[in-house]
């Protein structure tokens, strides 16, 4: 039963790590992506005279920090407190 609890516990680990490693590989290109929306966003913007143009900007603000919080910072371990 020890030796169960282990392996089950050394698996939720490696899946836990595969998770994280997703989500930074992830992060990579959509950083890209949300670079590349924003200097273009922002160029149209600044082009048409309609500031309306860059409110795409807050919804993919918020998946690029979540993506980094679960990345990079402390989302996966307030999820398990």
């Amino acid at each position: 039963l020890e030796r169960q609890l282990l392996m089950q516990n050394q698996m939720r680990e490696r899946q836990t790590a595969m998770q994280i490693a997703w989500t930074r590989e992830f992060l990579k290109y959509f950083g890209t992506f949300f670079g590349l929306a924003a200097v273009g966003l922002t160029a149209g913007a600044i082009k048409k005279k309609n500031p309306g143009v860059l409110l795409p900007i807050v919804p993919l603000s918020f998946i690029l920090a979540y993506q980094y919080d679960m990345g990079y910072g402390t989302l996966l371990q307030r999820m398990k407190g």
